[in-house]
């Protein structure tokens, strides 16, 4: 196997099975019982994707079972290291990946440029939160640069997104707004950017969040979906 893809896949096994948890500081505080549950759940989460795409299932639905860890990644970390990494090796013995679409990239380059800069090393990198709050930290400026060159007024957060996708009084029109539909959607918009400011960008509700790899992967879809919208504008 010399594809990127048969690489990552041989990377991602040698990471877990040299992984380890110092068990005073993951059972000490919650704090690091946190992290330790969140990178751990994004490399099973990768794992399990390898395996399902290498036609795999009962492997996938093994790992799968274990996230998203919750307080027992110690547990969890044995089991895969003394059954399913070996098992994996020995398939590898006898399968080649290297036809095999890539998931990942796939997942990437559906997303907007600028989300996908930001988001990606992170999320690689396991830092799950630092992706999500980098994502929605971006659409919070890129509207506020558009509001600010069009009413020359400085706002911020959800009270921005009020004020520029108001339809009302709209600085940012995601419509031409001739119909009710329209306006409906116009209206619709402004509170989905306004919540997710409130509620995933803002620093206290960003720190209640703590995703794991999947649920960072739909906030950063979000996050990517709001950047198109404002690429649509009207």
């Amino acid at each position: 196997m010399n594809s990127a893809r048969s690489k990552a896949l041989i990377r991602l096994l040698n990471e877990l099975e040299s992984y380890t948890i110092n068990l005073n500081d993951y059972y000490g505080d919650a704090e690091p019982q946190s992290v330790y549950d969140s990178h751990l759940s994004g490399k099973l989460d990768a794992l399990a994707l390898f395996c399902r795409k290498l036609g795999w299932p009962e492997l996938a639905g093994q790992i799968q079972e274990l996230i998203p860890l919750e307080g027992n990644a110690p547990e969890a970390l044995t089991r895969i290291q003394d059954f399913v990494l070996p098992e994996i090796r020995h398939l590898l013995e006898h399968t080649s990946i290297d036809e095999q679409p890539d998931p990942n990239e796939t997942f990437w380059q559906l997303l907007h440029p600028r989300i996908v800069a930001l988001a990606r090393p992170r999320f690689e990198k396991g830092f799950y939160g630092d992706a999500v709050e980098s994502c929605f930290k971006e659409v919070n400026d890129a509207v506020k640069r558009l509001y600010l060159d069009a009413t020359g007024r400085e706002a911020d957060g959800a009270g921005l997104m009020n004020s520029a996708f108001s339809p009302a009084n709209p600085v940012i029109r995601l419509t031409v707004m001739a119909t009710q539909s329209e306006r409906d959607e116009q209206q619709g918009y402004m509170h989905i950017y306004a919540g997710a400011m409130t509620g995933i960008r803002n620093p206290k509700a960003h720190a209640n969040i703590n995703p794991d790899s999947r649920k960072t992967l739909h906030l950063v879809s979000l996050a990517s979906l709001l950047m198109h919208r404002l690429d649509e504008r009207i």
